[in-house]
């Protein structure tokens, strides 16, 4: 794509992940994710390369508090300079102050002058300890990130719960979407531990492809990936 000063420009695709590292996601759950996120790096890439975007990752970590592990509020990080550095679990599961710093990035200034529609993924396993009020404020506050006077929902908000998670509070955080051409609330479970990072991958490839190949529909439509080492 050509700028104003004839300059090709790639579409920019923007993806933060709000990872739960609260003490409930001890043992499996957390060696999962971080065992998922180098695999995932490597994917995104190639899912980039292929469709000629620029992908940058945001990673929020989020028990007692919410702490920023990869990117800023105002620029997310290339997806091929990924350091990542494995998680610990402490604490609490303060998911709505999580939701609130990714609001913070999720202006049009922070995401790039083409940027595609951003995806945001959750990954918990248990309740917000924070009041549901806050929770639900925060849920709204996302809704209405880049809608501007259309009202339409522009961000991709998908769940994904491990285990005993509270199955109704990932639906108030998901987008409504079609999932193998069923239309549901773009909530995933992990009934085994064990399998947390290959839904992670699944999860989020999944919807990073969704993302590039938009055409403008209010609902992601979210089709498994054709290549079967995205999901390994």
């Amino acid at each position: 794509m050509l700028n104003k000063e004839g300059i090709i420009t790639r579409n920019e695709l923007n993806l933060i992940l709000l990872v739960d590292n609260s003490y409930s996601m001890n043992g499996t759950r957390i060696n999962q994710v971080n065992q998922a996120i180098p695999v995932l790096k490597d994917n995104l890439i190639q899912v980039a390369d292929e469709n000629d975007v620029d992908l940058k990752i945001r990673v929020i970590a989020f028990s007692d508090e919410a702490i920023w592990k990869i990117g800023t509020i105002e620029r997310g990080e290339d997806i091929g300079s990924v350091v990542w550095e494995a998680l610990d679990v402490i604490g609490e599961t303060s998911t709505a102050t999580a939701i609130r710093e990714a609001n913070k990035a999720l202006k049009k200034k922070n995401l790039g002058s083409q940027a595609l529609r951003p995806v945001v993924v959750l990954i918990t396993d248990g309740n917000c300890t924070e009041q549901p009020s806050e929770y639900l404020a925060a849920i709204e506050e996302m809704k209405k990130r880049l809608a501007g006077n259309s009202g339409k929902e522009k961000v991709t908000r998908v769940a994904i719960g491990v285990e005993d998670y509270n199955r109704d509070e990932l639906v108030e955080f998901a987008s409504e979407g079609f999932i193998m051409d069923q239309k549901q609330p773009l909530v995933f479970a992990v009934d085994e531990p064990e399998k947390l990072s290959k839904i992670i991958n699944w999860v989020t490839v999944t919807s990073i492809l969704s993302s590039i190949t938009d055409n403008g529909d209010d609902i992601p439509v979210l089709d498994e990936p054709d290549e079967d080492d995205w999901i390994k």
